[in-house]
């Protein structure tokens, strides 16, 4: 190590400029572990008792002042507050885009016409490989298929690098919506969230290799578009990110709760108003398809009834907005639709759900029922609620 410094000083005596009023701060940068060269990147030089606002940069390698590999080479005359003798000098590698840097270290300007710097070794960011964010069930690659009015679990995971061996901090993760640009954002289970508590496998792979693994519960009401999943680690000296995408698909869902009584009805009466909740339990606007039947599908009933004849579909009427009242039967049939034994669909224009803390993706819809003179008995029938999308 003695002959080669020493013919380093030599190799500078030959190639420094001779000018009276410049001093030379001159060192050597070892190349990042990973393999990374430090020719080409950057030196940056300043006195602490100037600020570092006052400074001066130089290129390592022969591209630089040094003209030699892995040397700098920086005149601190041309700091604005020349240096002097006895002043203490920082250096470090700073970052010119590519997460490579170096710890600082320090070195005192005597009268000679330069000064060695003790050596910097160029730091080795954390490097991630084979990111994923996929569902628990990996049916297709890149897609997140929702559960209707519950979550799903996705998983984001990444194997972690780190060839200094110092310890790898700063873990978390976002997954958020790309459509909209949410990353650094608040949680919200429509388009952000956040998992500050990842997973750490650090006996996987070799010495330098961890594997970390962030869960999430994505909600029913998840935005249907592009969707990102980062995942920030760090060393001693940098932030380093690895990513990947995928899309989560529309949801079509919808939820009916209310069981629909009408009560005793005289014959030739229309009934009480009877409401009945639709709820959105996907990530899509929603229209409604509405069909109904007495005792199996398109027998063209509304209600068969155990005292003989039965009520015919069209007796069974809708409206998406209430009437208040009792109502004779030619105001029913203009306030009301009929139910049909076929699906129609008619425009609701549910929206899902945009609130967090309470479900506001409801509507309602409202019936009624007109009994003919001929019927009798206890009289049952169904009504089927369909989900279309919205257009």
């Amino acid at each position: 190590m003695k002959n080669k410094i020493l013919f380093l000083i030599f190799c500078i005596g030959i190639f420094l400029p001779f000018v009276s009023s410049a001093h030379y701060i001159v060192g050597y940068v070892n190349d990042a572990l990973d393999g990374t060269a430090a020719n080409m990147h950057e030196v940056v030089l300043w006195n602490d008792a100037n600020g570092l606002e006052d400074n001066l940069t130089g290129i390592i390698g022969p591209n630089g002042d040094s003209n030699q590999d892995n040397m700098y080479l920086i005149d601190c005359e041309l700091l604005d507050s020349p240096c002097g003798v006895g002043d203490e000098l920082k250096i470090k590698v700073y970052d010119i885009g590519d997460n490579y840097v170096s710890f600082e270290v320090g070195v005192n300007v005597t009268g000679a016409g330069y000064d060695f710097v003790e050596n910097i070794s160029l730091n080795s960011p954390v490097t991630f490989s084979d990111v994923l964010v996929e569902d628990s069930i990996n049916l297709t690659l890149n897609e997140i298929d929702l559960l209707a009015n519950n979550t799903r679990e996705v998983l984001c995971e990444a194997v972690l690098e780190e060839f200094d061996g110092e310890q790898v901090t700063n873990i978390y993760s976002e997954f958020f919506s790309t459509d909209s640009s949410y990353l650094g954002d608040v949680d919200d289970n429509n388009y952000h969230y956040s998992n500050n508590s990842c997973f750490v496998n650090s006996s996987y792979g070799n010495e330098n290799q961890s594997k970390v693994v962030c869960g999430y519960d994505i909600w029913y009401y998840a935005n249907s578009e592009n969707w990102k999943c980062i995942i920030n680690a760090a060393d001693n000296l940098t932030n380093s990110t690895g990513e990947d995408s995928t899309f989560i698909n529309s949801l079509l869902s919808i939820e009916v709760e209310n069981e629909l009584d009408f009560g005793s009805l005289n014959n030739e009466n229309v009934s009480e108003e009877f409401e009945i909740l639709v709820y959105n339990r996907g990530n899509v606007v929603s229209d409604l398809s509405f069909s109904g039947y007495g005792a199996s599908e398109s027998d063209g009933y509304a209600m068969v009834c155990n005292g003989g004849n039965n009520i015919d579909i069209g007796f069974k009427k809708y409206s998406f907005y209430s009437v208040f009242g009792n109502l004779n039967l030619s105001e029913f049939e203009s306030d009301y639709t009929n139910l049909t034994s076929s699906p129609f669909v008619e425009d609701f224009n549910l929206d899902f759900r945009k609130n967090d803390i309470s479900d506001d993706a409801y509507n309602s819809t409202y019936w009624r029922i007109y009994v003919p003179q001929e019927v009798g008995g206890s009289c049952q029938g169904n009504i089927v609620f369909g989900a279309v999308m919205s257009l």
